[in-house]
């Protein structure tokens, strides 16, 4: 089931074209999130035919983003503008091909006043190809 699909993403999060790096909202809840992003060739983070490392980080940010817009739209209360604070213990093992499909996952480990501390994990196949601990700040 999706939540919320490419168009409706948009009011989720604060990124616009050629920035949005997710596709689908397919789970939220007020711990974690997933979503789905189709590699596209005319993705701006693309290079050689790989999602470069920074579209990675780019997309586990915008699922923390997407995580929080939902839970904001459900309460009915507005989307804040969030910033990534800091990122620790990023892993990368493989980049995902152009045409090929990625799930990404966020759970919330802490929340310390404005700062979300997350989780995230790209997988493919099943197959982990990149995860962090994320600090996420959310101006109100």
């Amino acid at each position: 089931m999706i939540l919320a699909n490419q168009e409706e993403i948009k009011k989720l999060i604060p990124q616009r074209h050629p920035m949005v790096m997710i596709h689908d909202l397919i789970e939220s809840s007020e711990q974690h999130a997933k979503t789905s992003l189709t590699i596209e060739s005319n993705n701006q983070f693309v290079e050689n035919g790989k999602l470069r490392e920074p579209g990675l980080v780019e997309n586990i940010a915008q699922t923390t983003a997407a995580q929080v817009g939902y839970q904001c739209s459900l309460k009915n209360i507005p989307v804040p503008i969030g910033f990534i604070a800091s990122i620790k213990d990023l892993k990368i093992s493989v980049l995902p091909l152009v045409n090929s499909s990625i799930l990404t996952t966020v759970r919330v480990t802490n929340q310390i006043l404005d700062v979300t501390v997350v989780e995230g994990k790209v997988e493919q196949d099943g197959i982990l190809m990149c995860s962090c601990e994320m600090r996420v700040f959310a101006k109100t």
